[in-house]
């Protein structure tokens, strides 16, 4: 494809190279979804796109709800310190 776009050797290194940050970039925030992806593709050395999608679809739900029970435990705590700080300030007989 570079080859089709550049006119020269020295412009197809550069669009290569350019490509190459694109893609980091775009697959930087989705780290933990390849080291999945890689482990098991190394284990079955072949996937098909519903197998790439299903792997996706768990690893995407599994953070969400690490997220969700997190988010949860926090909230939990929050409501445990107003209580306490209720209890405090409530006036003495």
């Amino acid at each position: 494809m570079a080859s089709l776009i550049c006119s020269s050797d020295e412009a197809i290194q550069t669009f290569l190279a350019h490509c190459d940050v694109v893609a980091r970039d775009l697959l930087s925030s989705h780290g933990d979804v390849l080291m999945v992806l890689s482990t098991v593709l190394r284990i079955k050395r072949t996937l098909d796109g519903r197998e790439v999608d299903e792997i996706i679809s768990d690893v995407v739900t599994r953070k969400a709800m690490a997220l969700e029970r997190r988010r949860r435990i926090e909230w939990r705590k929050s409501e445990q310190e107003a209580a306490h700080f209720g209890a405090q300030c409530e006036p003495m007989p």
